[in-house]
């Protein structure tokens, strides 16, 4: 028995039937087949999910992990990850939801419902996360300033060369001038 089946083994001890208020509920993973999408652009995603089964009135529901199992199928469909990959990334650096937000400059809250399966990130968001698995990338984020080195007013070495005002360049100062550009096409 793997941990899933030992979870819902003991789930089963606690579900009670939305019917008949019985305690004897029994789980079985079923085929399920569902739209996604709407219109001519909506698809057929077939997945399993558990089914709960009343031994006492037959009465049979779908429930959260339900929701869980058909969520991520559509993750695996458009190909991003799925809710449970996002966690165990961030779990992967050990950092706090508040704390990876600060780091990536991902919201909060956005993180949060990425995590819960609130909503799905798009394609881009995704490819970050990817490369957010990568530890040389989290460490490229921890040590990226706001603040471009040249601009820095810390006392830091700027990173441009600094140029002697001399006499001729002074003179090649004046003589500078903008030339407008042709437009294109006139």
């Amino acid at each position: 028995m793997n941990e899933r089946d030992n979870m819902r083994k003991a789930e089963e001890n606690i579900l009670t039937c939305p019917a008949c208020e019985e305690k004897k509920v029994k789980t079985e993973l079923r085929d399920y087949i569902f739209d996604y999408g709407s219109g001519k652009d909506a698809v057929e995603l077939q997945t399993q999910v558990p089914v709960r089964v009343c031994a006492s009135c037959k009465c049979e529901y779908m429930d959260f992990e339900a929701d869980e199992a058909c969520h991520e199928a559509i993750c695996q469909y458009k190909k991003v990850m799925t809710p449970n990959q996002i966690k165990a990334l961030r779990s992967l650096h050990s950092y706090t939801q508040g704390e990876f937000s600060k780091i990536t400059r991902l919201g909060e809250a956005t993180l949060s419902r990425w995590e819960r399966g609130a909503i799905i990130q798009n394609g881009a968001y995704d490819n970050y996360l990817y490369l957010l698995g990568f530890n040389e990338n989290i460490e490229k984020l921890l040590n990226k300033t706001s603040v471009s080195p040249a601009l820095r007013q810390d006392g830091a070495e700027p990173v441009f060369k600094k140029l002697k005002r001399t006499e001729e360049l002074l003179r090649k100062q004046s003589e500078f001038e903008l030339c407008p550009c042709p437009v294109l096409g006139e």
